[in-house]
């Protein structure tokens, strides 16, 4: 991008993405109806071209299309271009993807090019093309003048196209599936059908490219404690797999921890280095829980330990480089930086030896696969861990505390002189839904291992959303330079409801429940097909993009379907609240069928269905929230993996009314002589015995846990 050129129209949007190509000769226009009123004033046809900050593909579309003058002045001269975030617009996203993929039979992704004519309505598309004709794509300039001689001389059948098109687009993104009834039998049949699909040598599913799917581990971490036998091994072992594959792999960050987007290989190798904020936060939850399952097996401690470390390293990360002054988080670290996909993260042996020292660079090099030829491109190496350090303390004829300590006096040393690289674009806008994501699992980790800070930190975080996200009393899509903007969607509200749910069990503020009880009461109020009981994706008084859509699927992170019903229904068993639990279940009964035969894609539909079918395994602490003894018993129940939790602490009916819990909770409980905590564990509608220290705690969840 040549900052000399003076700025087109992006210039004054918020979005980082946006103004990447604010000074691009192609003279851009934001997504509005200016743009289309301009199209349909000059009888042209509309490019649009969505992507995100981080997308190596659309930087490299970038530089070779959109920063070239000629082909800028094709498109200003016949074409009305409009570019989108999809993080910002995901209505937008949303609708032309599915388009893309009626269009050509194949999925999309980004950058997606979407032609338009002035009504909005698609008539051709694909995702990236080349400058030239490479690998049986015909080049940019090519599809450009197709459309063009189209347009200008065949513009009935671009018409008619488009007309299908819409038509088409409409039945399928509001087509209503038979209706089904959640139940316990959904959770077996979607495992039996995940778990074939593991890869057995390397965890996650299927061939390169890998992503995690964290929403289908989250599955078998349930059924891993809700089956029995060997399947409910096979489904804990697929995730403990699946996640020390990843920690061994270049797609975690060996020196400043944190999760890459997706591996290019089937074995976590050789990452695309870009970083979500979607992927870390989901990923932090999936190794607590993780741990919680060791915990749940008897594992040896350093194993459990092992295992929250990724969780804690993976909040070390966000903490230290993707929150905000205030607390909130922001969307991604990019792949590129100084034009290079990765450069950042890559190394030679010299720069080891340059960073580490002489004395432990061999030990350092060995352990990471750091090779004079390099693993990746230019001679550089990924950090990746192929072997254990016995096998590289046995090669270098070492001790392993020997190597062990070189890599441990190495790291610091590492990242410090990584620092001084330049570094990647960071986008700083803070999304309602990842957000949620993000301060739910940092809360529910803190509270575990006993951070108070941390906690703190979360539950700041999270009323900062609710005092300038939701200032309006209607939640926005998006903060950024502390300023909220944007129509809230409804993963951003289930999102962002659910962390609400996580900060107040960790915390039990009843400020932060009741602000995920305002945020469900927009869902209800603005989202729901009253027909149906389906939810849509944009609310009633939004923007219609071709068609009000409910998608029940998830995508790279949960669906507002999964995360909106779920926290109804944590909502409804913490308040009592009938008419969250109705609402879910109605949706649910909308949308189970189709989760049914598509658990790959609905893992979280299919978690919320399995909540309503089976019940939440609930702890009621009675006792004052405040006291060592007290917290201590907390402490114990969160190292558990609970099926469906919901951890109430309160010390009486009226205690727990003015924290809005229900007060049937405390009915008949009550704590032990001088105000010490007695714990009551639930499992559905089966109780155990109460529990007054911590091992008879502990006794109890065995039991509450144990197959039924």
């Amino acid at each position: 991008m040549d900052r000399q050129r003076p700025p087109n129209l992006l210039a004054g949007e918020r979005s980082p993405y946006l103004l990447q190509h604010a000074r691009n000769p192609v003279a851009w226009e934001p997504w509005g109806d200016a743009a289309f009123d301009r199209a349909r004033r000059e009888d042209k046809p509309v490019f649009l071209s969505v992507g995100y900050s981080a997308c190596h593909w659309c930087h490299v579309m970038e530089r070779e299309s959109f920063d070239d003058e000629a082909t800028a002045a094709y498109l200003n001269a016949h074409f009305v271009s409009v570019k989108v975030d999809r993080e910002e617009r995901p209505d937008v996203d949303h609708a032309y993807q599915l388009a893309h993929q009626l269009v050509a039979q194949r999925g999309g992704g980004w950058p997606l090019s979407m032609f338009l004519d002035a009504d909005r309505r698609p008539f051709y598309g694909g995702t990236y093309f080349p400058p030239a004709p490479r690998h049986g794509m015909p080049s940019f300039r090519e599809i450009l003048a197709a459309i063009v001689e189209a347009w200008t001389q065949r513009r009935e059948d671009v018409r008619t196209q488009a007309a299908e098109l819409a038509g088409t687009l409409a039945r399928v993104a509001t087509r209503v599936p038979a209706p089904g009834e959640p139940s316990t039998e959904l959770l077996a049949a979607a495992v039996a059908r995940v778990l074939p699909r593991i890869d057995r040598a390397h965890g996650g599913f299927g061939a390169a490219p890998k992503f995690p799917n964290t929403m289908t581990h989250d599955l078998l971490l349930v059924a891993a404690v809700v089956e029995r036998g060997a399947r409910a091994k096979d489904a804990g072992d697929a995730v403990l797999l699946t996640l020390r594959r990843m920690r061994a792999g270049g797609i975690w960050d060996h020196l400043g921890g944190g999760f890459a987007r997706y591996s290019t290989d089937a074995e976590w190798k050789v990452p695309h280095f870009e970083k979500m904020l979607y992927d870390n936060a989901q990923l932090l939850r999936l190794a607590l829980h993780a741990s919680r399952l060791l915990q749940h097996r008897g594992a040896p401690g350093s194993d459990v330990a092992a295992m929250l470390g990724v969780a804690a390293d993976t909040a070390a990360y966000l903490d230290r480089e993707m929150r905000d002054a205030d607390g909130l988080y922001y969307s991604a670290q990019d792949a590129d930086s100084e034009g290079e996909e990765g450069r950042f993260f890559v190394w030679t042996p010299e720069q080891v030896v340059a960073a580490a020292g002489g004395a432990d660079a061999e030990a350092v090099c060995a352990m990471f696969d750091v090779r004079r030829e390099g693993n990746f491109e230019h001679g550089r190496s990924v950090l990746w861990t192929p072997r254990s350090v016995e096998t590289v303390a046995a090669a270098l004829g070492l001790d392993v505390e020997a190597v062990t300590a070189a890599v441990e006096r190495a790291r610091p040393k590492m990242l410090a002189a990584r620092e001084s690289r330049p570094h990647p674009m960071r986008d700083e806008k803070c999304l309602a839904a990842w957000n949620g994501l993000a301060l739910g699992a940092a809360a529910d980790l803190a509270a575990t291992v006993g951070d108070d800070a941390a906690v703190a930190s979360a539950r700041g975080a999270l009323l900062r959303w609710r005092d300038v996200g939701f200032a309006t009393g209607r939640l926005a899509h998006a903060v950024k330079d502390g300023e909220a903007y944007g129509r809230a969607f409804l993963d951003d509200l289930g999102g962002l409801a659910g962390a609400a749910l996580d900060v107040f069990e960790a915390t039990f503020d009843g400020a932060a429940l009741g602000f995920a009880r305002a945020l469900l009461d927009e869902v209800l109020a603005h989202f729901v097909d009253a027909a149906s009981g389906g939810l849509f994706f944009a609310a009633d008084d939004a923007e219609v993009v071709l068609h009000r859509a409910m998608d029940p699927s998830d995508h790279a992170y949960p669906g507002g379907v999964g995360l909106a019903t779920m926290a109804l229904l944590r909502a409804a068993d913490l308040t009592g609240e009938a008419r969250y639990r109705t609402a879910a279940e109605r949706c649910l009964a909308a949308s189970v069928t189709s989760a049914k035969d598509h658990p790959l894609g609905m893992g979280s539909v299919l978690l919320a269905a399995d909540r309503a079918a089976r019940g939440p395994m609930t702890v009621v602490v009675v006792g004052d929230a405040s006291r060592d003894d007290v917290r201590a018993m907390l402490r114990s129940a969160r190292t558990w993996l609970l099926p469906h939790r919901t951890l109430v602490c309160a010390t009486d009916e009226a205690h727990a009314a003015a924290l809005g819990v229900d007060p049937s909770w405390m009915q008949g409980r009550s704590g032990g002589a001088g105000g010490a905590p007695v714990a009551y564990v639930c499992r559905g509608t089966v109780c155990q015995r109460p529990a007054a220290d911590l091992d008879g705690l502990a006794t109890v969840l065995r039991a509450a846990l144990a197959p039924v």
